[in-house]
């Protein structure tokens, strides 16, 4: 059943009379029998009995009509929530974070973004930055952030900033090598490594390749799936790691950690807040990407 029809059926209900439908819906009277015609044919009742002029609904007409003012009232109450979705930021986000943004930056920014929009709740799903890419290509998250330019052609890349990664190890594995090694000699050191699919990982992937390296050449003495799983075993003086300063700062500053110098080793990572080309983004959702993009984008220096 077409909605103009039912249109025409609950006006003429209303009014018990076609040519006073026909006038208040700027249609022509035969257009308002047609589709009363139309309806019953459907149905297989009659909706009307006319007496005279006027026009009076049967039992089938006033089930009918019951049922129309029920969707039509339905239809309204999404018609005013999806206003609402357009004009009021409010809500909930589901947004993807591979983990130095999630960990680092996003709290503060979130916590920035929710002192000025109090009704929006933001759902942060952390994980590395292929399976961000693959859930918002999915339609699982509204957007993300990743370690690394999403090569995909459904999927829009916002350059954010750009990240210095570096060489950390406890005190005691840093003290037994010179203050600058050579991209040659990092072989010689037990490695802590992310996992495939790392930004970071990544990241030492193709600085190690410009020197005609393989990472796997490293020995890892072990794997893990996070920076703070990696921060924690090289604090542990299991093996050098390779993060962002962001993660690493304060051990710095404490001399837990130190820093190895490998010359002419320029390891950087950009990150990319990513969105799925033909996504539609309601207003809460849009409202948070615009202020994620002016909040981090200062520095997408190379």
């Amino acid at each position: 059943m077409e909605f103009r029809k039912l249109q025409a059926f609950v006006r003429v209900y209303e009014l018990q009379s076609f040519s006073l439908a026909a006038r208040d819906l700027f249609l022509s009277q035969p257009t308002i029998s047609t589709h009363i015609i139309s309806l019953e044919q459907d149905l297989r009742v009659s909706l009307f009995d006319r007496i005279g002029r006027k026009v009076i609904p049967t039992q089938a007409g006033e089930i009918l009509y019951q049922a129309v003012q029920d969707m039509f009232r339905i239809l309204d109450e999404a018609r005013s929530n999806i206003q609402e979705l357009t004009s009021q930021v409010s809500g909930m986000v589901i947004m993807g974070g591979s983990t130095i943004p999630a960990n680092y930056l996003l709290p503060g920014v979130l916590s920035s973004f929710r002192r000025i929009y109090s009704d929006v709740c933001v759902d942060l799903r952390t994980a590395d930055s292929i399976k961000i890419s693959h859930d918002v290509l999915e339609g699982r998250l509204d957007f993300g952030l990743v370690g690394g330019y999403a090569e995909h052609l459904d999927l829009e890349n916002h350059l954010l900033f750009t990240d210095e990664l570096m060489v950390v190890a406890a005190p005691d594995i840093a003290s037994k090598y010179p203050q600058v090694i050579t991209p040659q000699q990092l072989p010689d050191l037990p490695w802590v490594m992310r996992e495939k699919g790392s930004g970071t990982r990544q990241a030492m992937e193709e600085a190690l390749h410009k020197h005609k390296m393989d990472i796997s050449s490293l020995p890892a003495k072990a794997l893990v799936q996070s920076t703070e799983a990696m921060v924690r075993c090289v604090l542990s003086g299991l093996g050098a790691g390779v993060t962002s300063r962001l993660a690493v700062d304060e051990f710095l500053s404490s001399g837990q950690l130190a820093r190895l110098e490998v010359s002419d080793l320029n390891i950087r990572r950009r990150f990319y807040l990513i969105k799925h080309r033909r996504r539609t983004l309601y207003l809460c959702a849009s409202m948070l990407m615009q202020h994620i993009l002016s909040q981090l984008s200062h520095n997408a220096g190379s």
